[in-house]
């Protein structure tokens, strides 16, 4: 709010450097604004108060006693104002963050690390899939989006959290947990247990069409259970049953063996985006970049 009644922050900021420089000439080259319609504000103000506020001189501007008082009122209420913007930056800002699915401890980490750095923030997280965070994105419903591209993110800037490789994840008593390195050729008759491909698209397809350049081209069985217990239970029950994991998602689980795969193994790139233009987009670190699928 910037008025109060009928008198505008800028007239009595104008008054003020008038007062300070000690002639309507200087405070309008201070301003930068022209002299005559720096003139015309103080006139302006001088009615809306009801009373003179400077005497002309020969030697320039003087405040009358009404004048003063205006404007040690203005400075006090200045500094409450400046008191007030400042406790208000300092009050965390409530932000919504998509979360998709399989993000590790490691990573939201160094999500509220950058989220919180110049201002603190009131983190909200809601579990979205990668694909329905650009739009949510893009209509300010989420602020942050923690995902994994590509996806249809236009308008977005987005920074790469992790760039991890996909290794294989089997029971340990699996004869293939007996290799600390897994070659192509070691997982043809295996089956894949992968998510629905509705949920990360772009990324879901990019890594399948990796396994097929490297000649694996696995039967799916879709896991679209949220918990790591039935994950580790299918994998406990079905010995021709294994899935692809960055190391750090299955690194606590003693009956789950996770195994390099050699050469080129497929990566898991997780992205945290916002709108492009929006003060969430200052909360990312350089290199930050406009992203398009």
């Amino acid at each position: 709010m910037n008025r109060f009644p009928e008198i505008e922050l800028r007239h009595l900021r104008y008054a003020a450097a008038i007062a300070e420089a000690g002639t309507v000439t200087e405070a309008a080259r201070r301003l930068h604004i022209a002299q005559p319609s720096l003139s015309q504000q103080l006139a302006a103000l001088e009615r809306r108060v009801g009373t003179r506020l400077f005497e002309r001189t020969a030697q320039g501007m003087r405040l009358t006693a009404a004048g003063r008082v205006l404007l040690d009122s203005f400075d006090r209420a200045a500094d409450e104002l400046r008191a007030g913007l400042a406790l208000a930056r300092e009050q965390p800002l409530p932000t919504r963050v998509g979360l998709c699915r399989g993000v590790s401890r490691s990573v939201l980490a160094r999500v509220e690390e950058l989220a919180t750095v110049g201002r603190p923030l009131d983190l909200a997280y809601e579990p979205v899939d990668s694909y329905r965070q650009a739009e949510l994105l893009r209509t300010g419903r989420l602020d942050l989006g923690v995902l994994r591209p590509p996806v249809d993110a236009g308008g977005l800037t987005t920074y790469v959290l992790s760039d991890e490789p996909l290794g294989i994840v089997l029971d340990r008593r699996h004869p293939l947990a007996e290799r600390p390195t897994l070659a192509w050729a070691d997982l043809t008759d295996l089956r894949l247990l992968w998510f629905s491909r509705n949920r990360a698209p772009g990324y879901a397809a990019a890594v399948l069409a990796h396994l097929r350049t490297h000649g694996w081209t696995p039967s799916i069985t879709v896991d679209d259970h949220a918990g790591h217990t039935l994950f580790r239970h299918a994998l406990l029950t079905h010995p021709d049953l294994v899935a692809l994991r960055p190391r750090a998602l299955v690194a606590d689980d003693s009956d789950l063996a996770w195994r390099a795969i050699a050469p080129d193994p497929p990566h898991e790139v997780l992205a945290l985006a916002a709108r492009t233009g929006t003060l969430w987009e200052r909360l990312l670190p350089t290199p930050a970049q406009p992203y398009s699928s």
